[in-house]
């Protein structure tokens, strides 16, 4: 992607985000309307969940040792490694959630570490977690929407590109769809994309992340 991003660097321009909302961090909210921004800042600076809800559901997933095994280099499942965020206003986070995990983390069944964050999407359907999106980068804010279900915006890093990309998803039929690239820093790109050439940048973008598997 290095040699198509050094094309758009004369479209490539910093502005100020109109529509922010103040930052939260940990995925704290206040009253939000259509369009809103909540910036997102996940630091995993916890040792435990605000509830045991959140601990129930990663016991049903089996991702992580519940409790201390001898031995296990799996992750224990602590708030040292996992944070959850609701996504959806329309359902309670039991049915519906967007599930971090942070880098270098060990999941059950697994040897190697993680060698990024995560964001997985789950959706209960028939009565059983099902992963409905994988993202191989960090949330770092969501926005507001019409139907209710957040916009989501992830930072990736390509190191080939040595560059960060914030790109838009929206829900559409059931799931999380690339939507535009808002911003790229590094690779040639220093802040964010002019609206006349977002969907010629995004084309691009997306390429790079389909062939680097940001997208699972």
């Amino acid at each position: 992607m290095k040699k198509s991003i050094y094309l758009f660097l004369s479209i490539i321009v910093l502005v100020s985000c109109k529509d922010e909302v103040e930052s939260a961090k940990d995925g704290e909210s206040t009253e939000l309307k259509v369009g809103d921004i909540t910036h997102i800042e996940t630091l995993f600076d916890k040792t435990y969940f605000d509830t045991e809800l959140e601990f129930n559901l990663l016991k049903e997933l089996d991702i992580c040792d519940t409790a201390k095994v001898e031995g296990s280099i799996c992750a224990p499942c602590s708030a040292e490694h996992f944070k959850f965020t609701k996504y959806n206003n329309n359902k309670g986070l039991n049915d519906a959630f967007l599930l971090q995990v942070k880098a270098l983390t060990v999941l059950k069944n697994q040897e190697a570490k993680l060698p990024m964050r995560h964001l997985i999407v789950f959706e209960r359907e028939n009565n059983e977690l099902v992963k409905v999106n994988g993202f191989r980068g960090n949330l770092i804010a969501t926005r507001e929407s019409k139907s209710g279900i957040k916009d989501l915006i992830v930072r990736f890093y390509i190191p080939e590109d040595e560059a960060f990309l914030n790109c838009l998803f929206v829900w559409e039929e059931n799931k999380y769809h690339f939507k535009t690239v808002e911003a790229i820093d590094g690779g040639g790109g220093f802040g964010r994309v002019k609206e006349a050439v977002k969907d010629s940048v995004s084309k691009i973008v997306y390429q790079s992340l389909m062939d680097n598997t940001m997208l699972f």
